[in-house]
């Protein structure tokens, strides 16, 4: 089935249906671009200044010394 075939029933649709495909080919994408390094329901920490304290100090004491070169 093309996607010309495909517009037209899809118009169709209720809006929570659509809703429903359009988060379906949302999670498809998303699952093809995932990195091989990165395991799906895998949890990952993210690092924020709130546990590093001295972060934002560092990050302008960097930016001071670019800045200056």
């Amino acid at each position: 089935m093309s996607i010309a075939d495909m517009i037209p029933a899809v118009r169709e649709l209720s809006r929570s249906e659509k809703f429903q495909l359009a988060r379906m080919l949302l999670e498809d994408l998303a699952s093809e671009e995932l990195p091989e390094t990165f395991k799906e329901g895998h949890i990952y920490p993210i690092y924020t200044p709130e546990y590093a304290p001295n972060a934002a100090a560092q990050l302008a004491k960097l930016l001071k010394e670019e800045g200056a070169r």
